[in-house]
């Protein structure tokens, strides 16, 4: 190795500024190519280590180095003098290192080759920034400048590119043919024959030769070999590998003779199947009497999973495209397969309609196109070829199209699949090894080479501008910190940081990654712009730690997100990685990942090496609203679109539940809540849901969602409710995808469906558009289409959470919901069904499901309300739809919750059950669940028993969800008789304890209480009753389970008694008169048609997500102030709220939120609460005072001072003393 630097007469040289914005037309640049700008006039040669210590214009490609250090003050520029290439282990900049610039844009070809095998040497810079091997790195001080063409990097198709099928051009598949089926279990070779001119198949067949059987092999060997030689002029052959041809006791060499006088006009030694070993896998095409035309490609096994060869032949006069694959699976010898496909021209090579002008797209370039299908694998790569009659918004391709990739805005759904370029004038690549080498210490898991390069820029940098480039075999899976482009703890990148031109990343690709894509760690401010990542393992666009704040992630795409192993939650890998809401995400597309597409995980505080920067406090990502959340769109996704939910853990691993909860103030726990606002999400064709979102208020706005098992669910982590706006959920489009074919292994069966269906593996899981879960949750303005059954799945618009184990809500609510289908005979609005069909359980709280219809848009009834269709829960008014499987009622539901304090070792509660008291026969159980939940009709009609199958507990708190005035319960508790209890309630009166309650003697006297303090207790019974009452009637906009007003609740405290004293059923039905009437309806409700509402969404949904119509920032200014709220208290200083919203207009593309209050609040009854006065206890009986003879009285008093009467409160009722007669002689 031989160590070079600049000549010392360099270093005298000052860089001087000039007008010129070109860097490699700069003055004082001395020639890499001249040997007088090197000291010892030697350049630097095989092997060098290469210091640049001032400024050196690369003009030259040399030989490969062994690495390039640039000093501070050193500089390389790139010329655009020629195509040049750098080759070497590693480039450190402590300087500066251009190619072009932002003014002067390079033109011509780079390329950087990243070369080296694992553990070799460690690069570390001030003892802290690790670098490592393999890489570009920026280190404190150093700029690095790469301004590449700036070329469209996708589009989208505006017209559906159809795979290729006998219906429209492809003419011979040998997959699924008759050939396929015979003799395949032969491995070997197959050769087929084609006519020239029409492309049909004259012949195919398997030949043994990879294993040894001596009469069989030797009758396959003659044969082949007659069959080559004795083939027309002209024919078209095919050749292909299939599984192994290689045998030490089968000898080859008549075969290979014979592929030489047919394919090389007998020229010896000439093919690449004399190079063949066991296991590689081996194409040939050719023309008999051409040559020229022959086409060979041979793929060495390694200790990847497996090895491909391929080739085509395209013959100009006849139209017609030949194709040979031969594929080796390494791991399973069942999987290897080989195909033979003729198609016609116009197929092989289509002409795709796009959406914006790609005319800086060139013959040449390599395009992707993304997947439109449930299954990610379905992207698919073309090169763009010469096309003389192609416009602007047109490109012809050479593309063997495997699949359907659609084209069409569906209902304002946006389903045309994005094209990608992959080809750039400046290459960054990652030499790769032919196997994977033991020192990368992963080849347990990835069987071929994860060393690839990387891009490294630490805190300190000067600047960082990079646009226009390709990255190619990036990233190392081998350890963690080594990413294609990788911001390591950088902290400000902006003006914060006294940037003024803050780092970017633009224009770029990213393809083949061997770990992520774009790395932002620790780091503030950077800007990633219109770039595309496609195939890469782990989290493709990463923020790691979750300190990361004011980044700008607008306009990229990401496709083809594979498992990786560098962190525990690359396991389930997403496209976008988001674990800081203070970020801008816009414009955004994931367009298949093994997982999800895009995945908002929050920490409770920075992890790893962002720990302890102050970069966020403690819980503050668990409060902060998102940045921006807008025209972002996740399709083709393995699990879920967008999936907000669990936390990153400092393991790295992701699990749990969200405790997302945004506020105004996020470290301020008595903080208002603050609104996020998911804005035009486009969510089609990911499996399991479209978008999973747990938080606390939450807003999805003009979204899209369409093809999914579960279009959408909320889950909430605090009592904030949750919007559905203006949205459109289609259950299944006209987009069909690749046709699913089920097979059934255990009954030997098969289904072929008419179009892709999102759970392959369980072809029953019914279809749901909107599933109600947690809640409360409120639709408006959604449109649905879609939703029809068959006799494989059931589907329907609206259901439930399957398998909801979590207490629900009994406000949640739909208003002004259109459907363009008949319900019943072309779809259904509701689907709920019994748990022998897949997906519908029998589990206690599911069965508690319910939603209220305001408008009647849903039922065709305003102010009802859907419930289970079980005995517990329907009156006499309610009547069940056989379609849905539920029943609508006219009676306002609620929810009685029970919260258990002294828990189970799991976590869970006694098992309790109610009874409702018209239908005492009929109980309604809640096994071992805390919370454990019932629902109940409201408004005095009906009235319930409590009571538990194990044992009374000791403590708990019974809360009425739903309660508003005049919209009340009563209810008992089954609690030991006579036992000694403690009470208290927090609504809608502060009750600390039993003596501040009022014991009344009857359930009339209960029933008559209008203040939510009083019970009546049965000791006899055993059976404790409450009046659950509100002050405040639900308005409009209430939101809350008990509108304004905290809902009403008791907390039951058992002091003493026999807690097995559990089941009052018979001592209150079969004893006692607790039993019922059930009320006649006032309202009675029946089956009605129900027509379609809307042929059209109208305005709803997302519609076209791209061109982006602007990138100007919008700043968010406030509407009108609303109406003030219900004061929270009656008397004694309540609250009163109002709200204003950041949307006249809303803030976009990056615009600032609105500043000043979006929340006000003034005090309201500020006048004393009346106190009625109680009586304090009787005093002791005086001593017995004589009257007459023995006779006497005694006499007790008590005062009216418990408390006293205040503020014109009523004095106690009754007499302030007793008497009794006594015996006194």
């Amino acid at each position: 190795m031989r160590v070079v630097v600049l000549s010392t007469i360099l270093l005298l040289l000052t860089l001087v500024t000039v007008d010129c914005q070109c860097p490699d037309r700069e003055p004082n640049l001395r020639r890499w190519s001249q040997a007088s700008s090197w000291n010892g006039n030697l350049k630097p040669g095989l092997g060098s280590k290469v210091t640049i210590s001032s400024a050196m214009l690369l003009d030259e490609t040399p030989p490969e180095l062994e690495s390039i250090t640039i000093e501070p003050n050193g500089r390389l520029v790139w010329s655009t003098d020629g195509d040049y290439s750098l080759t070497l282990k590693y480039i450190l900049i402590h300087g500066r290192m251009d190619i072009g610039s932002e003014d002067c844009v390079f033109n011509r070809k780079a390329h950087i080759t990243l070369v080296g095998i694992r553990g070799q040497y460690r690069v570390i810079v001030g003892g802290i920034h690790e670098f490592d091997e393999k890489f570009i790195g920026v280190a404190p001080g150093g700029t690095l400048e790469i301004h590449a063409e700036r070329k469209l990097s996708w589009t989208k198709l505006t017209k559906t590119v159809p795979k290729i099928t006998s219906a429209n051009g492809l003419i011979y598949q040998h997959k699924g043919s008759a050939v396929s089926m015979t003799n395949s279990w032969k491995p070997g070779m197959v050769v087929y024959v084609f006519d020239e001119k029409t492309g049909k198949s004259l012949s195919g067949d398997y030949f043994f030769l990879g294993n040894y059987e001596p009469s069989l092999s030797q009758i396959d060997t003659s044969r082949l070999v007659t069959l080559l030689k004795g083939i027309a002029d002209d024919r078209i052959v095919a050749v292909s590998v299939y599984k192994n041809t290689v045998h030490p006791q089968v000898d080859l060499t008549p075969i290979l003779e014979a592929i030489e006088e047919l394919a090389y006009d007998n020229e010896t030694n000439s093919s690449a199947l004399r190079n063949i070993a066991n296991g590689d896998a081996y194409v040939l095409l050719t023309q008999k009497g051409n040559p020229n035309v022959t086409i060979e490609d041979l793929s060495r096994k390694g200790d990847s999973d497996g090895q491909s060869a391929e080739a085509s032949l395209t013959l100009l006069a006849p139209k017609l495209k030949f194709k040979v694959t031969s594929y080796i699976d390494n791991v399973n010898d069942d999987r290897s397969a080989v195909d033979f496909r003729v198609m016609t021209t116009a197929a092989a090579f289509p002409i795709l309609t796009l959406l914006d002008e790609v005319t800086t797209w060139v013959p040449g370039d390599k395009l992707v196109l993304a997947s439109t299908d449930y299954d990610w694998r379905q992207a698919e790569e073309a090169t763009v070829v010469p096309c003389a009659k192609c416009t602007k918004n047109q490109v012809q391709v050479e593309m063997d199209s495997r699949y359907t990739h659609f084209g069409e805005i569906i209902s304002n759904v946006d389903q045309r699949g994005e094209v990608a370029l992959l080809t750039r004038n400046v290459l960054i690549e990652g030499r790769m090894e032919d196997s994977c080498p033991p020192s990368n210490g992963n080849c347990h898991d990835f069987h071929y080479d994860t060393f690839g390069g990387h891009l490294k820029f630490v805190q300190g940098i000067a600047n960082v501008h990079i646009e226009g480039v390709e990255l190619v075999h990036m990233g190392q899976q081998t350890v963690i910190g080594h990413y294609p482009v990788h911001y390591h703890i950088c902290h400000d990148l902006d003006g914060i940081g006294n940037y003024t031109n803050p780092p970017y990343f633009r224009y770029s690709t990213v393809h083949h990654s061997f770990s992520r894509c774009v790395t932002i760690h620790g780091t503030h401010g950077v800007t990633i712009v219109d770039n595309v990542c496609y195939d890469a393992l782990g989290h493709a666009y990463f923020l790691e730690d979750g300190g990361e704040k004011r980044n700008v992630l607008d306009g990229n795409i990401g496709l083809t997100t594979r498992k990786g192993k560098i962190l525990t939650s690359d396991s389930r890998p997403a496209t976008y990685f988001v674990t800081n809401p203070k970020n801008h995400l816009r414009n955004n597309v994931a367009a298949g990942s093994e997982y999800y597409g895009i995945w908002y995980v929050f920490p409770d505080e920075p992890y790893g090496p962002s720990q302890g920067l102050g970069f966020m406090q403690m819980y503050e990502s668990q409060h902060t609203p998102y940045a921006e959340w807008n025209n972002n769109v996740a399709h083709s996704n393995e699990v879920d679109g967008f999936f907000a939910d669990s936390k990153v853990l400092p393991t790295t691993a992701a699990g749990g539940t969200s405790d997302y909860s945004p506020k105004i103030r996020p470290l301020d726990r008595n903080s208002p809540p603050a609104q996020v606002r998911i804005i035009k999400p486009t969510l089609y064709k990911n499996r399991f849901h479209n978008m999973w979102i747990r938080g606390g208020w939450i807003t999805v706005e003009h979204g899209s969602f369409a093809d999914s098992a579960n279009g959408l669910a909320f889950a909430r982590s605090d009592d904030q409710a949750q919007f559905l706006q203006n949205s459109v959920i289609i259950g299944e489009s006209k987009n069909i995808g690749e046709p699913t074919l089920y097979l059934d292994t255990d009954t030997s069966t098969s289904i072929q469906f008419d179009r892709s269906i999102p759970v392959y593996t369980t072809p029953s899981t019914p279809i749901h558009g909107f599933l109600f879960h947690d809640g409360p949750v409120y639709l408006e303005n959604v449109w649905f289409s879609g939703f029809k059954s068959n006799s494989h799945y059931l589907a329907g618009a609206i259901g439930f959470e399957k398998y909801d184990q979590n207490i629900t809500s009994a406000v949640s609510s739909v208003k002004h919901i259109r459907f363009d289908f008949t319900d019943i005979t072309s779809g259904n609005r509701v689907l709920d069904s019994s748990s022998s069909l897949m997906g519908f359980p029998d589990d206690d709280r599911y069965n508690g499901i319910t939603f209220r219809d305001t408008d009647g848009s849903v039922t065709g009834y305003s102010n009802s309300q859907v419930v289970k269709a079980r005995p517990f829960y329907t009156t006499s008014g309610c009547y069940v739809r056989p379609n849905w499987q539920v029943a609508v009622c006219p009676d306002t539901f609620g929810k009685l919750t029970i919260t258990f304090e002294n828990k189970q070792p799991d976590d869970t509660g006694p098992t309790v059950f109610a009874v409702r008291d018209d239908k005492p026969a009929v109980q309604e159980i809640q096994t071992n669940q805390n919370p454990a939940q019932f629902t109940t009709v409201l408004g005095g009609g009906y009235s319930y028993t409590l009571h538990w199958k194990d044992y009374v507990p000791h403590s708990f708190t019974i809360r009425g969800d739903g309660i508003e005035k005049g919209k009340w319960l009563r209810f008992g508790v089954c609690l030991p008789r006579h036992a000694k209890l403690d009470l208290s309630s927090t609504s809608p009166k502060y009750l600390q304890n039993m003596n501040n309650w009022i014991s009344v003697a009857s359930l009339q006297e209960l029933e008559a209480d209008n203040i939510g303090d009083k019970y009546y207790w049965d000791t006899t019974a055993g059976l404790l009753f409450f009046k659950f009452v509100s002050f405040t009637a639900r308005e409009a906009n209430s939101t809350t389970e008990c509108g304004v007003q905290e809902c009403p609740n008791v907390r039951i405290e058992v002091l003493s008694g026999d807690i097995t004293d559990r089941d009052c059923t018979s001592r209150a039905y079969d004893t006692f008169t607790y039993n019922r009437t059930e009320p006649n309806p006032t309202r009675p409700l029946h089956s009605q048609s129900l027509s379609a509402s809307a042929s059209s969404p109208g305005t709803y949904g997302a519609g076209p997500t791209r061109p982006f119509t602007t990138r100007s920032r919008v700043n968010g200014q406030f509407g009108d102030w609303g109406p003030w709220s219900d004061c929270s208290k009656s008397c004694e200083g309540g609250i009163q709220t109002r709200r204003r919203y950041c949307d006249h207009p809303l803030p976009e593309k990056g615009g600032t939120s609105c500043t000043g209050k979006s929340v006000e609040t003034r005090a309201c009854a500020q006048q004393y609460c009346a106190v009625d006065g109680g009586w304090s206890a009787f005093s002791d009986w005086t001593a017995c005072v004589k009257v007459t003879g023995c006779n006497g009285y005694q006499k007790r008093t008590r005062q009216c001072n418990s408390p006293v009467p205040a503020h014109n409160g009523k004095y106690c009722e009754g007499q302030d003393e007793e008497v009794k007669s006594c015996t006194i002689c």
